[in-house]
């Protein structure tokens, strides 16, 4: 065949039949052992272990749907930047990760999409240039996206139907999956075509964060039959017919779009990901997007599971639970994203703790691998999250696999205050005293009362203290007298220290003595002067030891 230029749109197509290439075998397979899904590597058999970071760019706002939106950008032509590539990749390598989770970018005018027709060849070229550099580093890519290209004839694929919309049609109806189809074909053809080392992606992410609309048909119905892709038709009018169309149609959604990316790439790892549904326990109140991941979990064909637990709003266990996590899950289960809000956890060294103990908390839980949200900041310096460097580098120096090479161990002690009683001079029933040593930062014990009041920690055994690290819930900011006292066991109390100062909401004070103290039974804090109500939002008394590596520490 002779290759000659004509319309972009099939360009790509020209260039995968004359240049000969064939996908390469992807190194990363998945396995069970035990019941339990592992990932691993294909062409030595052992155990990879996933950990890195998340890593975006945002261009400028553009004017999309009618508005000004900032959407991921990291590949778009004139925007890829490839000194900061290399720089980000370089360290990545040098800390011990060996996966970066990246974004495509459909919803910008110059991503993905070829107006012409297809997928831009300069945006895949960009692409296979970051797998070849990530290859070169040892460091595998999850590639996901934000939307289907809004330019490139996908859309046309679409059939219109009259009860369903919204994001809704890509999910549950046969034009939805048949242009979700054909967009994965041709991203694979179309890097393929321009030598993309694609035994370098650790996985095709179906869609970030998949969830169906709930402000939109067919879940505004209260009455009437809808016809989904899958052949079958669900009774509105009955609570249980809803979740099965959602259940079935997420199955049939995965197993279809999985099926066309295997015959472009066929030993390719697919996943899909999910931030966490709003029940049992109550999440993401009013939030209008519905998902339920056991159906994914259990009953699809995804290779992995791809889950994004923060530290925000539920524990780890009620994530657990909110997922309908199995005990053993014979698919792998990756945290493709966790992190924390900037206004949250006080200090980059206190959330650099709460990410850590995060990680190796969830070990228990059957998590197999570890992405934090994110890298850097440096093109979004107002970004809601803490990044990996961000401060000199404080939260990635406690995840780096160069300094903790097993992500289920915990570098930090163990927080004895988790197990202690508390006993308080008043409380607000709202706000008791275990609220100070539940793990939570977004909860407080509170007296309900200025000062002089104390609260008393009653430890479950005498124990070895190497610290206390008091968390302070305060308003107004101002001068605060609090004493630390240590009660031995004949029940008498000894002055270990005296905080007199300015201090505000979110501080942390910390004592720590000369030498771990021996023998210690309980602590007591007493606040004599405050300009408001007493109140702690977490107390921690650090062990000298590691102990217990599912403890876990103050997290929010």
């Amino acid at each position: 065949m002779t290759c000659h230029l004509m319309r972009l749109g099939l360009l790509l197509t020209f260039l995968l039949a004359c240049s000969g290439q064939s996908v390469q075998p992807h190194r990363v397979g998945v396995r069970t052992v035990d019941g339990a899904g592992e990932f691993y590597l294909r062409d030595t058999g052992a155990t990879f272990t996933p950990r890195g970071n998340n890593f975006i760019r945002l261009a400028p706002q553009e004017a999309i749907f009618g508005g000004s939106v900032t959407y991921h950008s990291t590949f778009n032509g004139g925007f890829y930047d490839v000194s900061d590539v290399e720089a980000v990749l370089t360290r990545m390598e040098a800390d011990g990760y060996n996966t970066v989770r990246v974004f495509l970018s459909g919803v910008s005018l110059q991503g993905i999409g070829n107006p012409a027709g297809g997928l831009s060849l300069a945006y895949l070229t960009n692409v296979a240039d970051f797998l070849q550099r990530a290859q070169s580093h040892g460091i595998f890519v999850q590639i996901t996206f934000d939307f289907i290209p809004q330019t490139g004839g996908y859309y046309s694929l679409l059939r219109p139907t009259p009860d369903i919309a919204s994001r809704n049609v890509f999910y549950l109806t046969s034009g939805g999956i048949a242009a979700m189809s054909r967009y994965f074909t041709d991203l694979v053809n179309g890097l393929t075509a321009v030598n993309a080392p694609l035994d370098t992606v650790f996985g095709w992410d179906l869609s970030n964060e998949l969830s169906f609309d709930g402000a939109a048909l067919p879940f505004i119905l209260k009455l009437g039959r809808v016809a989904t892709a899958n052949g079958k038709t669900y009774d509105m009018a009955s609570p249980e017919s809803r979740q099965a169309m959602m259940d079935e149609g997420l199955i049939y959604f995965i197993d279809q779009v999985r099926s066309a990316i295997q015959k472009a790439d066929p030993d390719a790892l697919v996943t899909v990901s999910f931030f966490h549904p709003q029940g049992p326990n109550p999440a993401r109140i009013g939030d209008t997007r519905l998902i339920r991941t056991f159906p994914a979990i259990c009953c699809s064909t995804a290779d992995f599971i791809d889950l994004h637990p923060y530290i925000t709003e539920l524990t780890l266990p009620q994530y657990v639970q909110n997922y309908e996590l199995p005990a053993l899950s014979a698919k792998p289960i990756l945290m493709g994203e966790y992190g924390m809000l900037r206004n949250s956890g006080g200090s980059a060294e206190n959330v650099a703790a709460l990410l850590e103990q995060w990680q190796v908390d969830s070990c228990a839980f059957g998590f197999k691998g570890w992405l934090l949200w994110n890298w850097d900041i440096l093109e979004q310096p107002d970004a809601n999250y803490w990044s990996a460097t961000v401060d000199g580098g404080i939260i990635n120096d406690a995840l780096k696999p160069s300094a903790r090479p097993d992500p289920c161990r915990s570098t930090l002690p163990e927080n004895l205050g988790r197990s202690a009683s508390v006993s308080v001079s008043k409380e607000i029933p709202t706000q008791p005293a275990p609220y100070a040593v539940d793990g939570l930062t977004s909860t407080w014990w509170s007296a309900g009362a200025f000062p002089p009041q104390w609260i008393e920690l009653k430890l479950s055994r005498p124990s070895t203290v190497k610290a206390i690290r008091l968390l302070i819930s305060q308003f107004p900011a101002g001068r605060t007298i609090h004493r630390l006292y240590l009660r031995d066991h004949d029940g008498q109390l000894a002055l270990l220290q005296e905080f007199d100062g300015v201090t505000s909401d979110n501080q942390i004070l910390r004592w720590i003595p000369d030498v771990p103290l021996a023998g210690v039974e309980a602590i007591r804090i007493e606040t004599s002067l405050g300009p408001s109500w007493v109140s702690w939002r977490e107390i921690e008394v650090l062990s000298d030891d590691h102990g217990d590596p599912a403890i876990t520490s103050i997290r929010r």
